[in-house]
């Protein structure tokens, strides 16, 4: 999910040998993380690698289901990956955690590594004017546009190995399961990696299918300024060499449809010990800077009632947040508070806070917008006219309801998979994916979840089990096989049409 708060980067390992020959260089602790879990017994007892066809259920539910696959996901080699990609970003200082802003030079390495592994596989690459990168199998109809399976690659500044991860290198063993299967999809199958979803170098997040979708206009993403100032999205693509000429716009980039797996990010897959969740709905999410300006004093010499104190009249705003946002029951975080030219003797002119407010209700979001200002009025009355406010918003991902129909694919497919008591079939995404927006576009659009353990996520901490990866992953392939069906039937039925007239 997007994220706003930048840290200083630490050390990473550089994944190319010193002597430039373009080798990985051998690797150490990229394993399991070394914290303690309950081990997780495989479904299989003579070893697990891959989800068949068919979940062990009865046949009067398989019935209407089925759905030829003709060869099973690789669960071993979708963990490969997920621990060759760690590579390209790991920390020196922490093994298991991840250094991956968007554009920069770890993200483009594993931008070089998707792409040739998905060249390998006899895909067709296609780079938008935005960096968002389309790996294009072709199916027997290029006249219709692909389904998508979309994530992103990039990650926070000590994130983890998972989010969005997952959902790109499932898409690209899909591809691969493909192949191998000999199977002939009818739609080509396009897997995509959003640029810049976390948003943790720039100030938003989901820029690269913010602009495909036309919530965001491609001369806003490129002029955005680097959270240090130092350069924009812009320049920053055109150095990693990935300013693509394929037009980033649905319109004349479309997909079929866009589906997306991603780790839960919360607890409630693990505290039902269910390993499948169906996601209907996406909060929506809304970024503010405040910028707070009081009078700069004495702290000793200036009595309290003479004193206009920013950092006062901030710290009040963030209380009140806090409260309200409680009352509302959503979520509500001021993640950075910055004081200017901060002294311990004195008051405080200048100050600057994010607030990240987020409801699966649009029209509340609007209520608790209205209502910050309102209370900044009446501080500003209270203190007088030397205290000043400015609130204004960065980023905006609307809530998502996902169109029903497609819902019920990824319903059946994850059932099919795993069976009906592993399945939650009803889910909220209290975190914000690129989904949302593509969902904006009117292209049906759906998601499914897997277990975070314990709820870790944009930390090392951050973890999956190996199994739940790949019956997400089988799920995913599934519904995806399931629309394909549904494509080339709804094609049969257009041509019989004309014929019975």
């Amino acid at each position: 999910m997007p994220g706003h708060a930048v840290h200083q980067k630490g050390h990473y390992i550089d994944p190319i040998d010193s002597n430039g020959s373009g080798h990985l260089a051998p690797q150490k602790n990229i394993g399991l993380l070394p914290v303690k879990r309950k081990p997780v017994e495989p479904r299989n007892p003579d070893g697990f690698d891959g989800y068949p066809a068919l979940s062990n259920y009865s046949k009067s539910q398989k019935k209407d289901e089925e759905c030829d696959l003709g060869s099973s996901i690789s669960v071993a080699r979708l963990w490969n990956d997920i621990m060759e990609t760690a590579k390209f970003g790991q920390m020196a200082d922490c093994p298991e955690g991840m250094y991956r802003i968007a554009l920069s030079k770890e993200d483009q390495m594993v931008r070089d590594w998707f792409k040739n592994e998905a060249q390998s596989l006899g895909c067709e690459v296609r780079v938008d004017q935005v960096g968002n990168i389309f790996a294009v199998l072709p199916g027997a109809c290029r006249d219709i546009p692909p389904i998508g399976i979309g994530s992103h690659l990039d990650t926070q500044p000590a994130g983890g190995r998972f989010d969005g991860i997952l959902g790109v290198l499932s898409g690209l063993e899909i591809l691969r399961t493909i192949k191998d299967s000999g199977r002939q999809m009818y739609a080509d199958v396009a897997v995509i990696n959003w640029t810049n979803e976390e948003g943790a170098g720039y100030q938003s997040g989901c820029t690269g299918s913010a602009v495909w979708s036309g919530h965001v206009t491609k001369e806003t993403a490129l002029n955005m300024l680097r959270a240090d100032r130092q350069g924009t999205f812009g320049s920053d693509l055109l150095a990693i060499d990935y300013q693509g000429s394929v037009p980033a716009s649905h319109v004349h980039n479309g997909l079929s449809a866009h589906f997306e797996l991603h780790i839960e990010q919360g607890k409630r897959l693990e505290a039902k010990r269910q390993t499948v969740g169906v996601v209907t709905n996406i909060q929506g999410i809304r970024w503010y800077k405040v910028d707070v300006r009081g009078r700069r004093a004495h702290a000793g010499s200036t009595p309290m009632k003479d004193r206009v104190d920013a950092l006062v009249a901030a710290s009040e705003m963030v209380c009140f947040l806090n409260r309200i946002a409680r009352e509302y029951d959503m979520f509500a975080t001021v993640g950075v508070l910055e004081v200017e030219k901060a002294s311990s003797n004195i008051v405080a002119d200048n100050v600057r806070f994010t607030v990240d407010l987020r409801h699966r209700s649009e029209d509340l979001l609007c209520r608790v917008e209205s209502e910050l200002k309102a209370r900044m009025k009446e501080l500003t009355r209270t203190y007088g006219p030397a205290l000043q406010f400015d609130m204004h918003q960065v980023w905006h991902s609307p809530a998502a309801e996902f169109d029903q129909s497609i819902v019920e694919i990824v319903r059946r497919a994850a059932i099919t998979t795993v069976g009906e008591s592993q399945v939650m079939p009803k889910m909220i995404s209290f975190a914000g994916h690129d989904s949302a927006l593509v969902h904006l576009t009117g292209i049906p659009t759906a998601m499914i979840f897997v277990p975070s353990h314990e709820g870790v996520s944009h930390a090392p901490e951050e973890f999956t089990e190996r199994e739940h990866c790949g019956a997400g992953a089988a799920a995913l392939y599934r519904a995806v096989c399931l629309y394909d069906d549904r494509l080339r039937a709804s094609s049969q039925k257009h041509k019989v049409e004309p014929e019975a007239r």
